[in-house]
C-alpha cells in the first residue's frame, strides 16, 4: 500500500476519535494562514490542519479548534467526506514543482466544509447508500446495484463471464442449471453463480420469457481516469457516501487499486424491450404497450342521487411499441374494446399508472390482469395536467400539449418522417400513453440512444374489428386447444418468404382493412402476379435475397450493429434496386397484357427510394469474403463454447476448489495480435497506408526469419508469448549452431532467456522492435476500420426514412406473392367486394380444414351460403359432427381473407364490407373469475348483442346449452329476435333446439338451413356435410357417441330409453320434471334415489 494512502488511512481514525469528543480547544493549526491563501478549497475561509503527529501516532485524541478566520467544528462525517475529495487532489500536488505548498501539505492535511446543508444532505446520502464496506469492488457494486433495483436479476459482467451474486445466486443458480459456488472475503463466504459472456442470450431467455423477471445487465467498461497504481483508489475516495477505505484491509485495498474496469447498469431487460436477443421471434413483433386513462366529466347529480364512477365513463388512450424494428403506433380505445385491441396488438409487456392501481379503475386493471399478459406498474409522467382530473380540454390546450411532446421526444424520432406526421390528430389520452411508453423506455434503457419511427396513429373503422373471443374461436394466429401456431390460419395461408413480411401478414389478418380501395389495391397486385408466373417468381428470388432491414436499422440507431448487419442491408438495397428495375421494365412493356399491373404497381414503384449513394459506400467498404470468414470463426468458437458448457460449466471449471491441470504456455508464431480486417484496404486513405506499412513490417519479419533459417538452421521460428514476448525459437543441432556464429543481428547480440535439453529461447532486439512496430499497425488497422464503420453506421441513419419505406413496400410485395401462390396453390378467387349488406359465397371452403383433410387424402365438401336483404339470416341444424360449426367458421375466414387482400377459398364470392366480425362458438368455463361454462356463453352473447351493427358478421353456435332444456330454448329465441330486429346484422345461427325453427316462421328475412346423416341397413353411418334448405329433427347424438367409444352397455340403455321417450312424446321439460320427483321417464315408477342409474341399467336389460 502507498505511503499516502496508509497516512490517509490513519487520519480518518483520528479524525473519528476527535469527532467523539467534540473538542473546541483554542489550538491553532501551523500553516494554517498559508495553507488558506494558496488552497482553493477554503470557500468558506474556514479550514482543520491535522498535524502530523497524526500520520505516526493514530490513536493519539488531538483538540481541535478553530483557526484565525473562526472555524466551525465540524463532526466526523463531514470531515471525512471533506478529506476525501482533498486528498485525492492533494496527492496531485505534491507531484507538483511548487515546493513550499508541497512541504505543506506532506505536513498535513487539508480539511474543508462548505456549509451545513451540504453536510445534511451528505448524512442523508450515505445513511441511503451504506453497503457493507468490506467487500471487494466487484461485489460492493453488486450489492448496491441490487439494493438500487430490487425487483431486478442483476448479472454483472467480469472478464469473460456474467455472474449472480448473494440470495439471487441462491435463488436462480438451479433454476438456470448453474453451479453454486461460494467466494471467500472478509465478511464470510458469498454465494455466486455465472456463465459464459457468449451464452447470455441463453439465460436471458430463461429469465425474462419464461420466468418473467426483470433482468438488468451491469456491463464493465476502461477505467478512463486511470493514471496510475492508486488511481481507482483516489476515484473510490471521493464517494464517501458508499466507500469508507479506513474499513478495508491491505489486499483488498491493493486490488481496488489495481482495477482497470467500472461496472455500470446499461441496461435492463424486459418481455417487451427485446431489441437483437437470439431467441426473439423473427416472425412476430414484440410489443410493449402503455395503457392511459382520463375519467370523463360525470353528469351533475340530482338531489338524492349518489355518484357511481364506473370504468365506462374514462377515455382509454393506447400506445405500443416494438423496440426491435422502432415500430411506433398510437389508438383510442374504450372500455368495451380493449380486450379486443389488446388481443390484436398481442404484447409482450403492458404499462399501467401505478396511482391508478387501487382506485375506481382497479376493474379495468383487474380485467387485463385476467388475460394474462405481463404487467407493469409505473408512475406515469404528466404531460400537462394530471391523467386522474375530470376534464375537457380546449383546442387551444390541446394543441399546447401536443407541442410540449414534440419538443421533448422530437430528437428520439425519425427526422424526416417527423415532419410528414400528422401530430394535430393525436388526441390527449394518446399522446398520454405515448408520453408514458417513452419515459419508461428511457429509464430501462439509459445507456442507449433511442430512434424510432415517428408514430403512426391507427383509426379503428379503417379495420375491420375481431373481438378476443373471435380471434380465439377462429383460430387466426394460434389454435384454441393447444395455443400453437401449426393449424392456424396464420399458418395455413403463410407463403412468405421473409422474417419482416410474415409479419405483415399477420398484422393484415388480425386486422384486416375496410377501404375498399384498399383491398382492391392489394388484390389487383395479388392478380397482377398470378397473371404473370415468370414475374412472380423473379419477384419472390429477390425477395429471398433481402434481410429484414427494419430491425438491421434499429439495431444501427441503438449503437449495436456489426458488420454482418451491414452486408444484409447491402444486399436488401441492392435487391430493391433490382425489384424497381424490374416491375418497371414490366409495366413499360408488358403491362398493356396484364391490366391489374397499371392498376397496382405505379403506386409501388412510388415508394421505392434510389439508395445507390449508400449502396456504393457500403459496398465499397466492406470485403464481403473476409466478413464471412470472420462469421464463420465465430460460429465455430460459439458452437464448442456451447458443447463445452454443455458438458461441464465452463464457470464451475473456473471456480473448481481441485487443482485445475498444467496448461501448455501459450504461444504463436509471429505476434500477440491477431488481425480479421473486414474492411477493404482501399475503404480510406488511412487504412490504405496502414496495409503497406504492415505489410512491409511483415516482409521485414520473413525476411529476417529466411535469413536465420538459411545461415543457422531450418527449426529457428520467430514466435511470440505472454510470458516472453518475442524471442527466437530453436532446437537439436540449431541451437549449437546459433550460438557458435555468435552472429549479431542489427549491432544486438542474441540473449538465451529460456534453456532446455533439447530447445533454446533468444531474445534479438531487431525482432522485438518489428513486432512491436507488427502489433501497432494492427491496432492502428482496427482502430480505423471502428472509425469507417462509424460514418458508414451515420450514414445509415441519415438514409432511415427511405430505407424504412423501401423495407414496408417489400414486405408489401412479399405478402402479395405469398396470396398469389396460395391461390395458386388452392385454386382461390379473387372475391368481388362492395359497400352493400349481401354475403354471396358459391362453394366456400374452409382454408385450414380443407388443408388439414388433403393431408389425410380426403376431400373437403364445399358449402354455398347466401346472405343479404332477402335472408340475412340462417338457422342451421343437423346432426353432430355433421358441419355445422365448420360451415359458420369458413363464412367468418372468408371474409377476413377477402379484407385482408387475399383470395378466397371458393368458387365465386361477392362480399359487403364487415366493419366487425362476431363468434361464439365452443365451451369453456373461467375457475379463476368464478364463471361456470353457461355464465361464460352469456357473456360472449352479451357482448354480440350489444356491439353488432348491420354490417357486422355474426356466428352464433349452439346458444343456451348449459341449461334446462326449456329456459335454454328461450335465451335462444331471445338473442334471435335481438338481433334480428335490433342489430340487423349477418347472422348464422347453428343450434340443436329444433323448436326454434318453428319460432321464427313469421321472421320475413330469416331462413332454416340442415345438415343430415346417412345410414344403411348394416348400421354404417356416414356425414352428409352439404347444407340443404330443411330442418333436421335428428342430431344422432348415440351415433356421436358410438364413434367416441362410449361403452356398448351404456349405449344400449339410451337407445331403448330414447326410444320409450319418443314414444310418450315428453317435452325437454317434462323429462327433467319427471327425473326430478324420482319417477323413470319410460314408465313412471318410483325409483331408489340412491340406486337411480342401478335401476335404469336394469330396466334397459
Amino acid at each position: 500500500m502507498s505511503r499516502h494512502v496508509k497516512k490517509f488511512q490513519q487520519s480518518l481514525l483520528c479524525v473519528r476519535s476527535i469527532s467523539a469528543r467534540n473538542s473546541k480547544s483554542s489550538w491553532t493549526g501551523r500553516g494554517c494562514d498559508t495553507l488558506r491563501s494558496r488552497s482553493t478549497q477554503c470557500l468558506h475561509r474556514r479550514c482543520l490542519l491535522i498535524s502530523t503527529n497524526t500520520f505516526s501516532r493514530p490513536n493519539r485524541r488531538l483538540p481541535l479548534s478553530p483557526c484565525a478566520s473562526s472555524c466551525s467544528t465540524t463532526n466526523y462525517g463531514t470531515a471525512k467526506s471533506t478529506a476525501t475529495s482533498t486528498f485525492s487532489k492533494s496527492t496531485k500536488r505534491r507531484r507538483s514543482k511548487a515546493s513550499s505548498y508541497s512541504d505543506q501539505i506532506e505536513q498535513g492535511l487539508v480539511v474543508t466544509d462548505d456549509s451545513r446543508a451540504d453536510f445534511d444532505a451528505l448524512v442523508e446520502l450515505a445513511e441511503s447508500n451504506r453497503v457493507d464496506k468490506i467487500y471487494p469492488t466487484v461485489l460492493h457494486d453488486a450489492k448496491a446495484n441490487m439494493e438500487r433495483l430490487p425487483n431486478c436479476v442483476l448479472l454483472t459482467r467480469v472478464g469473460s463471464f456474467y455472474e449472480l451474486y448473494f440470495h439471487q445466486a441462491d435463488e436462480y443458480a438451479p433454476l438456470l442449471n448453474l453451479r453454486l459456488a461460494k467466494k471467500k472475503t472478509a465478511h464470510g463466504p458469498v454465494s455466486m453463480a455465472g456463465f459464459p459472456f457468449m451464452h447470455l442470450d441463453r439465460y436471458i431467455k430463461i429469465l425474462v420469457q419464461d420466468l418473467n423477471k426483470y433482468v438488468a445487465i451491469s456491463e464493465e467498461f476502461p477505467n478512463v481516469n486511470i493514471k496510475s497504481g492508486n488511481a481507482h483508489q483516489a476515484a473510490a475516495i471521493s464517494d464517501s457516501s458508499i466507500l469508507e477505505l479506513q474499513d478495508l484491509d491491505d489486499s483488498e485495498s491493493g486490488k481496488t487499486k489495481n482495477n482497470m474496469y467500472i461496472r455500470k447498469v446499461c441496461r435492463i431487460i424486459t418481455p417487451g424491450t427485446l431489441i437483437d436477443e437470439k431467441f426473439l421471434d423473427p416472425t412476430q413483433n414484440n410489443y410493449i404497450l402503455a395503457v392511459s386513462l382520463r375519467q370523463k366529466p360525470l353528469p351533475e347529480l340530482r338531489s338524492g342521487e349518489i355518484e357511481d364512477p364506473d370504468v365506462e365513463n374514462f377515455h382509454i388512450g393506447l400506445s405500443w411499441l416494438d423496440f426491435s424494428t422502432g415500430d411506433f403506433l398510437t389508438q383510442l380505445s374504450s372500455c368495451e374494446t380493449i380486450s379486443s385491441d389488446l388481443a390484436r396488438i398481442s404484447p409482450n409487456e403492458i404499462l399501467l399508472n401505478k396511482r391508478l392501481k387501487s382506485g375506481i379503475a382497479q376493474k379495468l386493471f383487474r380485467q387485463i390482469q385476467e388475460q394474462q399478459y405481463f404487467i407493469t406498474y409505473e408512475d406515469f409522467p404528466e404531460v400537462g395536467r394530471s391523467s386522474e382530473l375530470l376534464f375537457e380540454l380546449s383546442d387551444d390546450e390541446l394543441r399546447a400539449e401536443r407541442d410540449k411532446f414534440l419538443s421533448a421526444w422530437s430528437r428520439h424520432f425519425d427526422g424526416e418522417g417527423l415532419e410528414s406526421v400528422d401530430l394535430s390528430k393525436l388526441e390527449y389520452d394518446e399522446l398520454s400513453a405515448c408520453n408514458a411508453l417513452l419515459h419508461y423506455v428511457k429509464k430501462i434503457l439509459p445507456e442507449t440512444k433511442i430512434k424510432l419511427q415517428s408514430p403512426v396513429r391507427r383509426i379503428p373503422v379503417d379495420n375491420m374489428l375481431i373481438d378476443a373471443n373471435s380471434l380465439r374461436a377462429l383460430e387466426i394466429k394460434k389454435t384454441l386447444r393447444d395455443q400453437v401456431t401449426s393449424g392456424s390460419l396464420l399458418n395455413t395461408v403463410k407463403r412468405t418468404v421473409t422474417k419482416s413480411g410474415t409479419r405483415l401478414l399477420s398484422d393484415w389478418l388480425s386486422s384486416p382493412a375496410t377501404s375498399i380501395v384498399t383491398i382492391n389495391q392489394r388484390q389487383s397486385l395479388v392478380q397482377t402476379f398470378l397473371n404473370d408466373k415468370h414475374l412472380h417468381e423473379m419477384v419472390v428470388l429477390y425477395l429471398k435475397r433481402t434481410h429484414d432491414s427494419n430491425r438491421v436499422v434499429q439495431k444501427l440507431t441503438l449503437g449495436r450493429g456489426d458488420a454482418e448487419d451491414m452486408l444484409g442491408l447491402l444486399q436488401s438495397i441492392q435487391n430493391t434496386a433490382r425489384l424497381r428495375s424490374l416491375l418497371d421494365e414490366y409495366l413499360q412493356t408488358q403491362a398493356v397484357e396484364n391490366p391489374s399491373a397499371s392498376e397496382s404497381l405505379p403506386l409501388l414503384l412510388e415508394r421505392l427510394i434510389d439508395l445507390s449513394d449508400l449502396e456504393d459506400l457500403i459496398s465499397s467498404a466492406f470485403d464481403h469474403d473476409m466478413v464471412i470468414r470472420h462469421l464463420s470463426a465465430e460460429e465455430k468458437q460459439e458452437a464448442e463454447s456451447l458443447m463445452h458448457l454443455e458438458s461441464k460449466n465452463g464457470f464451475d471449471r473456473l471456480i473448481s476448489t481441485q487443482k485445475a491441470p498444467k496448461k501448455k504456455p501459450q504461444t504463436r508464431k509471429g505476434a500477440p495480435i491477431e488481425t480479421m480486417e473486414i474492411m477493404k484496404r482501399n475503404a480510406s486513405r488511412t487504412l490504405l497506408r496502414l496495409h503497406k506499412s504492415l505489410d512491409e513490417c511483415i516482409t521485414l519479419r520473413d525476411g529476417l526469419e529466411n535469413d536465420l533459417r538459411r545461415l543457422l538452421g531450418p527449426t529457428l521460428d520467430l514466435r511470440w508469448s505472454p510470458s516472453l514476448g518475442y524471442y527466437i525459437h530453436a532446437s537439436g543441432k540449431d541451437i549449437t549452431k546459433f550460438e557458435e556464429s555468435n552472429t549479431e543481428h542489427g549491432n544486438t547480440t542474441a540473449r538465451c532467456i529460456i534453456s532446455r535439453k533439447n530447445t533454446r529461447s533468444y531474445h534479438l532486439d531487431k525482432w522485438t522492435v518489428i513486432g512491436n512496430r507488427i502489433d501497432s499497425y494492427k491496432v492502428l488497422i482496427r482502430v480505423e476500420e471502428r472509425k469507417i464503420f462509424q460514418d458508414i453506421r451515420q450514414s445509415v441513419l441519415e438514409h432511415m426514412s427511405p430505407i424504412r419505406r423501401n423495407a414496408r413496400a417489400l414486405d408489401e410485395l412479399d405478402v402479395a406473392s405469398s396470396f398469389a401462390t396460395l391461390a395458386r396453390e388452392r385454386k382461390l378467387v379473387r372475391p368481388i367486394l362492395h359497400n352493400g349488406s349481401s354475403h354471396h359465397v358459391i362453394g366456400g371452403r374452409h382454408p385450414t380444414v380443407e388443408y388439414g383433410l388433403q393431408e389425410k387424402g380426403v376431400s373437403f365438401v364445399p358449402n354455398d351460403c347466401f346472405l343479404g336483404r332477402a335472408e340475412r339470416l340462417w338457422l342451421i341444424t343437423g346432426p353432430n359432427m355433421g358441419g355445422k360449426s365448420t360451415f359458420l367458421r369458413q363464412n367468418a375466414l372468408i371474409n377476413i381473407l377477402a379484407q385482408a387482400g387475399s383470395f378466397v377459398p371458393a368458387n365465386f364470392a361477392e362480399l359487403g364490407v364487415v366493419d366487425q366480425i362476431f363468434s361464439r362458438v365452443g365451451s369453456a368455463d373461467n375457475l379463476y373469475r368464478d364463471e361456470s361454462t353457461f355464465m361464460v356463453e352469456m357473456l360472449e352473447t352479451a357482448n354480440i348483442l350489444k356491439r353488432a351493427t348491420s354490417r357486422s358478421f355474426v356466428i352464433m353456435d349452439e346458444i343456451g346449452r348449459g341449461t334446462t332444456p326449456v329456459e335454454g330454448l328461450a335465451v335462444a329465441y331471445g338473442c334471435l329476435h335481438h338481433l334480428y330486429y335490433v342489430n340487423q346484422s349477418r347472422t348464422l345461427f347453428a343450434t340443436h333446439f329444433h323448436d326454434l325453427a318453428e319460432m321464427i316462421e313469421d321472421l320475413p328475412h330469416a331462413a332454416c338451413y340442415c345438415t343430415d346423416l346417412k345410414e344403411d341397413e348394416n348400421g354404417v353411418f356416414y356425414f352428409m356435410h352439404k347444407l340443404r334448405r330443411g330442418v333436421n329433427h335428428r342430431s344422432h347424438a348415440l351415433h356421436i357417441a358410438k364413434l367416441a367409444g362410449v361403452p356398448s352397455e351404456a349405449i344400449d340403455v339410451a337407445e331403448k330409453t330414447l326410444c320409450k321417450l319418443e314414444k310418450l312424446h315428453l317435452g325437454g321439460d317434462e323429462v327433467s320434471r319427471s327425473l326430478g320427483d324420482g319417477k323413470s321417464p319410460v314408465d313412471g315408477e318410483v325409483l331408489d334415489k340412491t340406486s337411480k342409474y342401478d335401476a335404469a341399467f336394469a330396466f334397459g336389460k
